[in-house]
C-alpha cells in the first residue's frame, strides 16, 4: 500500500513538473515577443562578442588591451558594413525602380508559357463547363493582377530607424561584452557554491565560447566562398548585378534550407525577365543549385565535422519559432541559438536527452535503430 502510494505521488510530482514547465515554455514564448526590443539587440550583441572571444583572448596574451581589440572589431564591422552598403545601394535601387518592369515582363514571358500549353487549357475548360452544368456556381475567379513581387523587399529590410536603433545598440552591448575580458566568468565562479558547479560552469562556457566561435566563423567563411562562387558563375552567365547576387548568396546560406531555396527562387524570376530563352535562364537556378549542393553535401561537413551537425527537423522547428517571434532577425540567429541549446545538453546530464533529439543520425546510428526496431518487431510478432 506504501509503494502505490509512492508511486502515484511520484507520478503526480512529475505530472505538476511538467504543467510548470510547459506554462514555463509559454510564458518564456510570450516574454521574448514583448520584450522584442531589449532582448534581441543582446541576444546578437552575444553573438557578436562570442564570435570574437578568443580573437581578443589572443590578442590579450600578446600585450594588447582588450578594449582596443574589442574597438578595432566593431570598427572592422562598422566599416565593413558602410563599404557594403555603398557598394550594393546602386543595384539595390536599379532593381527595386525596375520592379514594375520586370513584373510585367515576367508576366508576359508566363503567357507566352502559357500559350504552349493551348491542349491543356482546353481540358481545363472542358472541366469547367462540366462543373458549372451541375449547378456549382460557388466557383471564385481569381485574377492575378500584375505588380511589382520585390516591392515586398522594402517591407521586409526596410524597418527604417527600429534596424538603425537596433544595429546600434547591438555593437555598443558587444563592444562593452568583449571589452569585459573574463569579468563575468570571474563572477560566475564567485556566485557558485561549490568546486564541482564552479568547474562544471566554466567547462559550459569556455565549450560554448569555443564551439558557437568556431561555428560562426566557419560558416561565415564558407558562405563567403558561396557568395564568391554564385558571383562569378552569375557574372559569366550575364546576369545583371553579380556582387548583389553573391551578397544574397552569402546572406541567405545563413538560414539552411529555407536560404536555398529563397536564393533559387529569386534568381529563377530575374533570369526570365533577362534572358530571352528559358533554356538559357534555367542555367541560372542550376549553377545557384550546384553550389549550394557542393557546400552543404561536401564543405561544410569537411570544415564543420560531426560536432554541430543538427537534425534537419529541429532545424526547421527552430527556423519556425525564432521566425515567429523575432522576423528576418530571428531567422538568422535561429542555428546559433540552436547550437548553444545542444552544446548545454550536451554537458547537462538532465538534458542528455534533449541534446540526443537535436543531434543528427550518423550511418552506424542508423543501422543500430534499424537493428533495434527489427528485433523489437521481430518480438512483437512472436507475441
Amino acid at each position: 500500500m506504501e509503494n502505490n502510494s509512492l508511486s502515484q505521488g511520484t507520478r503526480l510530482d512529475r505530472q505538476i513538473r511538467n504543467i510548470l514547465l510547459g506554462l514555463f515554455l509559454i510564458a518564456f514564448a510570450v516574454f521574448l515577443d514583448f520584450a522584442r526590443d531589449f532582448v534581441l539587440p543582446v541576444v546578437l550583441a552575444f553573438f557578436i562578442a562570442i564570435t570574437f572571444r578568443p580573437a581578443i583572448r589572443a590578442l590579450a596574451r600578446r600585450r594588447v588591451p582588450e578594449w582596443l581589440s574589442a574597438t578595432g572589431f566593431v570598427a572592422i564591422v562598422v566599416g565593413g558594413g558602410a563599404l557594403l552598403t555603398l557598394m550594393l545601394s546602386a543595384p539595390v535601387a536599379d532593381l527595386m525602380q525596375n520592379a514594375p518592369v520586370y513584373a510585367q515582363t515576367f508576366s508576359r514571358k508566363l503567357a507566352d508559357i502559357q500559350n504552349s500549353f493551348q491542349s491543356l487549357m482546353k481540358f481545363a475548360s472542358q472541366i469547367q463547363v462540366v462543373v458549372e452544368a451541375d449547378g456549382n456556381s460557388s466557383i471564385q475567379e481569381v485574377v492575378i493582377r500584375d505588380g511589382p513581387p520585390l516591392a515586398y523587399l522594402g517591407q521586409i529590410t526596410g524597418y527604417s530607424m527600429s534596424v538603425v536603433a537596433t544595429v546600434i545598440l547591438t555593437l555598443v552591448i558587444a563592444a562593452f561584452l568583449m571589452a569585459s575580458g573574463d569579468l563575468f566568468y570571474a563572477k560566475l565562479v564567485r556566485v557558485l557554491p561549490t568546486l564541482t558547479d564552479k568547474k562544471t560552469a566554466l567547462r559550459i562556457v569556455y565549450d560554448v565560447e569555443q564551439e558557437v566561435s568556431s561555428y560562426l566563423v566557419i560558416v561565415t567563411i564558407v558562405n563567403a566562398g558561396l557568395g564568391l562562387a554564385v558571383g562569378l558563375s552569375f557574372y559569366a552567365l550575364g546576369m545583371p548585378s553579380p556582387i548583389l547576387w553573391g551578397v544574397i548568396a552569402f546572406a541567405f546560406n545563413y538560414v539552411p534550407y529555407v536560404g536555398a531555396v529563397a536564393g533559387m527562387a529569386l534568381s529563377t524570376f530575374i533570369a526570365i525577365v533577362t534572358f530571352d530563352t528559358l533554356s538559357f535562364a534555367a542555367l541560372v537556378p542550376l549553377s545557384y543549385a550546384f553550389w549550394n549542393g557542393i557546400e552543404n553535401q561536401f564543405i561544410t561537413p569537411l570544415f564543420l565535422g560531426r560536432r554541430l551537425q543538427l537534425n534537419s527537423v529541429a532545424i526547421l522547428l527552430a527556423l519556425a519559432f525564432w521566425t515567429w517571434i523575432w522576423g528576418i532577425a530571428g531567422t538568422m540567429i535561429a542555428v546559433p541559438v540552436l547550437v548553444t541549446i545542444k552544446i548545454f545538453c550536451d554537458h547537462l546530464e538532465s538534458l542528455s536527452g534533449i541534446g540526443e533529439f537535436l543531434s543528427e543520425k550518423y550511418p552506424e546510428d542508423n543501422n543500430q535503430s534499424s537493428d533495434v526496431v527489427s528485433g523489437e518487431a521481430k518480438a512483437s510478432d512472436k507475441l
